[in-house]
């Protein structure tokens, strides 16, 4: 048993209200903003974390701090 597929669903969410859909250039321009403010957010992370690592006094806390960076850098990539 197949299911038939109506539209595409990354194109219409809900084929029943097809007026809900985004155009092409709706959702490239969205993406894009997206990809942005991801870059601005992983930025402001980094960059209170490069001013924890010029205050950190040990070596520990250094690495604790590179840790979470990396992580950053992984999560908000």
């Amino acid at each position: 048993m197949t299911i038939p597929v109506y539209s595409d669903p990354c194109h219409m969410p809900c084929p029943d209200l097809p007026h809900h859909s985004l155009s092409k250039e709706d959702k490239e321009r969205g993406l894009e903003k997206l990809q942005q403010v991801r870059a601005q957010v992983r930025e402001g992370m980094l960059s209170s974390l490069r001013k924890e690592y010029e205050q950190a006094e040990s070596s520990y806390q250094r690495a604790l701090i590179n840790q979470r960076a990396k992580r950053i850098k992984r999560n908000w990539s």
